[in-house]
């Protein structure tokens, strides 16, 4: 049922579609793939960069001179 969804939504396509069995399939295998190698960095960025989001923003140099 799903397959014949997905027929009927691209049938106005001109395409080609190829079957690519287990590891061929290298592209859609990386995407699935959860990067555990990077959570650790992202946790340290985030940790060091949380009081940069708590500063007050001030106004630059530019909007300064467009409002005096």
């Amino acid at each position: 049922m799903r397959q014949r969804r997905w027929l009927e939504l691209i049938k106005d396509y001109d395409l080609e579609i190829h079957y690519h069995p287990g590891k061929a399939n290298v592209v859609a295998d990386a995407l699935s793939r959860w990067a555990h190698c990077h959570i650790d960095e992202i946790e340290v960025i985030t940790e060091q960069m949380a009081e940069l989001y708590n500063l007050i923003i001030e106004p630059t140099l530019k909007e300064q001179i467009i409002a005096a």
